[in-house]
């Protein structure tokens, strides 16, 4: 389970939110809904998902599905979730959790902003690295 953000102790009552969150990421529930996502995935798109950021191949095994919406925990919609590697789930999650800018957007506003921040970033390390 993450940490909460830093200097903002979480009270008991959050802390048994997020016990009951972790409970449902490690449920069957929750893989059954990774598979799910995975198969429309690609009966929409033709092809295996990709991180929105960096465009790395996402499996079940490597990838995680980034809520958008909480809205509708354990019975999420194909759109509440965004596949994301393990290393840019932390880095938005690092971004969320430091700025008091993103948190006012939203949650689904912001993760859509968050992710165009580390493709920018990343598409500037590549034209970098490529000169």
């Amino acid at each position: 389970m993450r940490e909460a953000r830093p200097g903002l102790p979480w009270s008991l009552g959050r802390a048994r939110v997020r016990a009951a969150y972790q409970d449902y990421m490690d449920s069957p529930a929750w893989r059954a809904c990774r598979s799910a996502w995975q198969a429309e995935w690609i009966a929409r798109y033709g092809a295996e998902p990709a991180c929105l950021a960096c465009g790395q191949t996402w499996t079940l095994r490597h990838g995680d599905l980034h809520h958008a919406s909480y809205d509708r925990l354990g019975t999420e919609t194909f759109t509440d979730l965004l596949p994301l590697c393990r290393a840019d789930h932390a880095a938005l999650h690092d971004l969320w959790d430091a700025s008091p800018e993103w948190r006012r957007l939203g949650r689904p506003a912001a993760s859509i902003g968050i992710i165009a921040v580390l493709r920018r970033h990343r598409d500037t390390q590549l034209s970098r690295n490529a000169s």
